[in-house]
């Protein structure tokens, strides 16, 4: 019995279809093999919190303090305290700056500076809307904020009557709340350093105080204590309207104060660490 073995000739075209076909089909398996695990890659992970000290509020002997937490991806929170003891407002380092620069030792408003004391506490909070593409607290934003503060101020006011003149040492406390806009724009370096940077803000609100001072005015004639109790409610006094109501009498004067909250934020710096 004779076997014959049959050779079948492949076409060189087929063997070029096989060859391309093969080579695809690799390709498209490494690539896919390389891809799969970019595919399933994290977002760049952000600081969501933030602590901060505003460095310009030491120009006024002043500590401010601040905690921002992401609440979405450009949206925050940021809680803040500010606490200013007892000092006189002529003695602070900013002030002595602009009275030495731009007025006289013996000038009038200077003298006005050095007879007023304050202290102040104030608490903060706000919302703030980030712009652009990356995520976390950076970028410009648009602040939303409202705001609680406490305010004692002691004046020694100088009266000068008929016959004398009369120091009236002025102890006052002012309370207020308002809520208002700011802007500006915060950049954070090495993914951990914070800069933050107030641009402009204004709030508007509503303020009651009061105010008294103990001193021996019984010397004092009916027409100076009523041009004393017109000077003194002129303090306050805005478009022809009043928000001072006073009250003079022989032992001192008492006065209540009940108007508008006007105030502004900007030109404040602050630094801090993002974790």
């Amino acid at each position: 019995m004779q076997i014959k073995l049959t050779t079948t000739v492949v076409p060189f075209w087929f063997t070029c279809l096989l060859f391309l076909f093969l080579s695809n089909a690799s390709s498209a398996q490494i690539d896919s093999v390389k891809s799969t695990p970019t595919s399933h890659l994290k977002p760049p992970v952000f600081r969501k919190n933030v602590a901060k000290i505003n460095l310009s509020s030491l120009a006024f002997n002043s500590y401010n303090f601040n905690y921002e937490r992401s609440l979405s991806r450009k949206i925050t929170f940021v809680a803040g305290y500010n606490t200013m003891k007892e000092q006189v407002l002529g003695g602070l380092p900013l002030t002595e700056k602009i009275t030495k620069q731009f007025l006289e030792e013996d000038n009038e408003i200077v003298n006005d500076l050095n007879k007023i004391s304050l202290a102040n506490t104030a608490y903060t909070g706000e919302f703030r809307f980030y712009g652009g593409k990356r995520a976390g607290a950076r970028g410009a934003y648009l602040s939303l904020y409202g705001r609680y503060s406490a305010t004692k101020v002691n004046y020694d006011y100088d009266y000068e009557g008929e016959l004398k003149n009369y120091l009236i040492p002025i102890k006052s406390e002012v309370k207020g709340f308002g809520g208002g806009l700011m802007f500006g724009f915060q950049k954070l370096i090495a993914k951990r350093v914070a800069l933050d940077v107030y641009v402009i803000g204004a709030h508007y609100g509503k303020l009651k105080g009061n105010a008294d001072a103990a001193v021996d005015l019984s010397a004092m004639s009916e027409t100076e204590k009523a041009d004393l109790k017109e000077n003194l409610e002129a303090l306050a006094e805005i478009n022809g309207k009043r928000y001072i109501s006073a009250t003079v009498v022989d032992k001192g004067i008492s006065a209540k104060a009940d108007g508008p909250l006007i105030g502004i934020r900007g030109l404040g710096f602050s630094i801090g660490i993002a974790f």
